[in-house]
């Protein structure tokens, strides 16, 4: 998916969340550390806007493991919110965090090239809604954050 689909689909899941999760601390906390989260799983891609900005992490990334990979798979979300989680104060911390990086998975598992979500087992999951760029993939981001306005 695009970035900028990924932050309509991540502004959906963020207005979604927001409506009926407390975190204890302020809103804008909150989005921060949803949208940071959500563009984590692109940190593989050199090209990507989070990967522009961390070569240095980026370009070891690609190179050991490619672009939709480890990153896009459920251990990092898993190992970050277990990380982030540690102590109780960080728990609301590590919840928005991991909020956001499942909104970047669940943006891509819908996409044609679906996610490697137990890699290092090669098989991928998705269930094909759009092409990555396509024209359906706006509509799609869009129709997901009217749902989340309304309910």
């Amino acid at each position: 998916m695009m970035f900028r689909n990924h932050l309509i689909v991540t502004a959906a899941v963020a207005i979604f969340t927001v409506k009926y999760v407390n975190f204890a601390m302020p809103l804008w906390v909150v989005l921060i550390l949803i949208f940071g989260g959500s563009l984590l799983p692109d940190l593989d891609h050199p090209s990507s806007t989070i990967g522009k900005r961390f070569l240095f992490i980026s370009l070891p990334l690609a190179g050991l493991f490619g672009h939709r990979q480890i990153t896009h798979s459920v251990w990092p979300f898993v190992l970050t919110a277990w990380a982030l989680s540690y102590d109780t104060w960080a728990t609301p911390l590590a919840m928005a965090f991991g909020i956001g990086y499942f909104s970047h998975l669940l943006a891509d598992f819908i996409s044609d090239s679906g996610i490697p979500l137990f890699w290092p087992h090669q098989g991928r999951f998705g269930i094909k809604l759009c092409t990555s760029g396509g024209l359906l993939e706006p509509i799609i981001a869009l129709g997901l954050l009217w749902l989340a306005i309304i309910f």
